[in-house]
Order: structure tokens, then sequence, then C-alpha cells
């Protein structure tokens, strides 16, 4: 009898203890559900895993927790693409404000990315000079090309532009085309997909100055010659490459934007899927 009482007690005291545990962690559940309301994600989030940390055994209030932070999860991947389809919005306007400024050109059969331009900068309008030109693809990417008309070749490797006691070095460029039509030597150095060390900025920046520049050829590791000096940007150019700069920026921005967008709606589907087989429930029983 004396070992039935003792029996009956400790689990009196074990179920009191565990609605005791309950309640404590259910203050937690109702901070969340107000932030939740009120849009506060991260502090609903915190108070969720609060219940975890704190009251491991709160078993019911921890499923209802985990439905809660799946709600969360979903409202919060609404909002971002939300957010996310009105910065793709204002970024295609700003697009299609400026894109007749530019040609586009595209082969569908070689080409997975067209390419925009200035018509003034177009190599078969410039075959008697040297000048730096640019392009940018349907991702933004931007392409600075220096190009080269001489009586030989020069072999030049990179390029520093100045402005005054301001200057900027480009990389060694890894991409050069090299040929010879009628005597006349040409030679085409790109720098491809922004990786100019700042020059398109740079230009960009200084449309306004005269801009100078300087072709140089590497003679070892280390060292580096200048093999065309105090070559001149020209105001057409100057002015072409800081509008493909912009254009740039606007289609690099909306690239980016849309996907992000991609990613949320990913994350979407992942969160919705698991509110639907309830597998995030299931974790609850496993701690037990």
């Amino acid at each position: 009898m004396k070992r039935t009482l003792i029996i009956i007690a400790v689990t009196l005291i074990a179920v009191s203890c565990a609605e005791n545990v309950e309640k404590l962690a259910a203050k937690h559940l109702d901070n969340a559900k107000e932030a939740f309301s009120l849009g506060n994600f991260n502090v609903a989030k915190q108070e969720i895993d609060s219940i975890r940390i704190l009251f491991p055994k709160a078993f019911e209030t921890r499923r209802q927790g985990i439905r809660l932070m799946q709600q969360v999860e979903e409202a919060e991947q609404l909002r971002v693409i939300e957010y996310e389809d009105s910065m793709i919005a204002a970024a295609t306007a700003a697009f299609e404000k400026i894109k007749d400024n530019y040609v586009f050109e595209k082969d569908e059969q070689y080409q997975d990315l067209g390419l925009y331009t200035i018509k003034s900068q177009a190599p078969n309008r410039n075959i008697d000079r040297t000048y730096i030109r640019a392009q940018v693809d349907e991702l933004g990417r931007m392409t600075l090309v220096s190009s080269y008309r001489g009586s030989s070749y020069i072999h030049h490797d990179w390029l520093k532009l100045s402005v005054g006691e301001l200057y900027v070095d480009t990389p060694e460029s890894k991409d050069r085309h090299e040929f010879t039509d009628l005597g006349v030597y040409y030679e085409w150095l790109s720098f491809i997909n922004g990786n100019d060390g700042g020059a398109a900025a740079f230009i960009n920046a200084n449309k306004d100055e005269n801009i100078t520049y300087t072709l140089y050829r590497k003679n070892g590791p280390e060292s580096s010659r200048p093999v065309y000096r105090n070559l001149k940007l020209s105001k057409d150019d100057r002015y072409a490459i800081a509008s493909l700069y912009d254009l740039s920026q606007v289609l690099l921005s909306l690239n980016e934007h849309k996907n992000l967008r991609d990613e949320a709606e990913r994350h979407l589907n992942f969160i919705r899927s698991k509110m639907k087989d309830g597998s995030a429930e299931e974790g609850v029983q496993e701690d037990k």
C-alpha cells in the first residue's frame, strides 16, 4: 500500500512538472504569435527557438512552435518575393527607358547571350584608329576592348588610364587577338566580364575630364614597359563607355533581383512541402 502511494505521488509530481513546463513554454509561444502577427519575423523565430532550447520536454508546445515557425518562414519568403518583384519592376522600367540608346546583336546559332554596344564604337566604323570600346551582355557583364592599329605589332598586355594625378591600371589581359590586313597591324585586348581593374568605373566617373592612357607590354613576371604613350580617350568614347557602364549597372541589378526572387521561390516551395508532409513534427517525437 505504501509503495502504491509513493508511485501515485511521484506520478502526480511528474504530471504537475510537465504541465508547468508547458505553461512556461506557452508564454514564449504566445510572444512568438504576437510578433508574427505584427510582422516581426525575427523576434517570432527567436521566441520559438527559446522553446526548443529552454523547454526541450515541452513536446506539445514545441510541436505548435514548429508549425508556427513554418508559417513564419513561409511569410518571410512571400515578403522577399514581393520585394524582389517590386525591384524587378523598377529595374525593368529603367532598362526600357534607355535600351533604345544601344545596338543589340545576337546570333541565335552561336551565342547564348546577346551584346549591347554603341553604334559609333563599332569596329567597322573605326578601322583607322586606336581606341577603347565597350560592350555589355544581357546579364549586365561589361567588357572593355583596347583596339590598337599600327604599322607593326606592339603586343600590348594592359593599360594605364590617367586623369591628372589619378590613374587606374588594368590587369594583364588573357584575351588578345592579333591580325594584319593590307599591311596594317591590329590588336584587340579584351577585359571580360568586368575584370578590368576598375577601368570602366574610372572612365564613368571621369567622363567629363580629359582621360589619357598608355599601352604596356610585359617584359617578364614582374616588369612591363610602355609601348604606346599618352593616347587620348575621345569625348565620344568616354560618353559611350559611360553610357554602357550605366546599362551594365541596370542589367546587373535586374538579374540579381531575378536570381534572388528565384531563390526565394525555391525556398518557399521547400517550406510548403514540409508543411504538407508534417515531417517537422516527427522531429519532436524523436527527441523524447
